[in-house]
């Protein structure tokens, strides 16, 4: 409730006054608010306001630099700005809600993205590659650090590192569908014309790459990662999406493909608790 709050009064407070400058005061003394109770509640009594107010800053920030450059196109200095802005907040306030954002927010230096329209939320990845090394590597690394930092830190790193796995998948789905064309995202000229000519000669990355690859690497995950743990149980989720989504690429959606997808989903689920059976809660 105290996040779907902050996140309405940061909206509304834009909506409301929308001026660049007014929204970065705002933000300002957010901050300011949330670092001083930081500071001075000891006992933690007003923990969910500064949580508030935390959300509040740091949204109407990155918010702020958002709009002021917003013809910045070209430039990857605003998204990487929002990034650390996020990232820095996430990290100083030990907001662990704050630490999923930021790496969605990091993602966009790459072109990545989130959308919504009437009903529907989507995602979207223009460099499936580069994103899957460059996420990859934030989630083995977050991974390796959550147990060597202090215990305060803990939520933040585990939050971001598990961000980071699913940023892994989506980009292999990506890639999985419709391959990928390294650079597009930066060299690829605007121009329709000029861009099917980019396109045809640029170095291609088909998707049968990223289907075996995305495959061999939720299957290795499933294996060696703690069973009943959030890698292995996730592995084991995209595993599921990888592979119906692959079936009806190929087969298409018709009531024969759907009877053959329904058993076999049924003989891996009885394999499944038959020979990976879950660890006793």
């Amino acid at each position: 409730m105290p996040i779907f709050g902050a996140l309405s009064v940061a909206a509304g407070t834009i909506a409301l006054v929308p001026n660049a400058a007014n929204g970065l005061v705002l933000a300002l003394l957010a901050l300011v608010g949330a670092e001083t109770l930081r500071r001075l509640d000891v006992d933690a009594s007003l923990k969910v306001l500064g949580a508030g107010l935390t959300l509040m800053g740091a949204v109407g920030l990155a918010g702020w630099i958002g709009w002021e450059f917003r013809d910045a196109d070209a430039s990857l200095y605003p998204t990487q700005a929002i990034a650390a802005v996020v990232a820095a907040a996430a990290v100083w306030f030990r907001s662990a809600f704050l630490a999923g954002p930021a790496v969605p927010a990091l993602g966009a230096t790459l072109g990545s993205g989130t959308g919504y329209w009437h009903a529907s939320y989507g995602i979207f990845v223009e460099e499936p590659t580069l994103t899957i090394f460059l996420f990859s590597a934030v989630a083995a690394g977050l991974f390796a650090l959550r147990g060597q930092i202090a215990r305060a830190y803990e939520g933040v790193t585990t939050i971001a590192a598990r961000t980071a796995l699913f940023m892994v998948n989506f980009a292999s789905w990506v890639g999985s569908l419709w391959g990928d064309r390294i650079g597009e995202h930066w060299l690829a000229p605007s121009a329709w014309s000029e861009r099917s000519e980019w396109r045809e000669a640029a170095m291609e990355i088909p998707e049968i790459v990223f289907t075996l690859g995305w495959a061999a690497f939720l299957i290795a995950t499933t294996v060696k990662a703690r069973r009943g743990g959030f890698v292995s149980v996730t592995s084991i989720v995209f595993l599921a999406i990888h592979g119906y989504t692959q079936y009806f690429e190929l087969l298409g959606a018709n009531a024969a493909s759907l009877v053959v997808g329904g058993i076999v989903l049924v003989g891996l689920a009885v394999a499944r608790a038959r020979f990976f059976p879950s660890d006793p809660a």
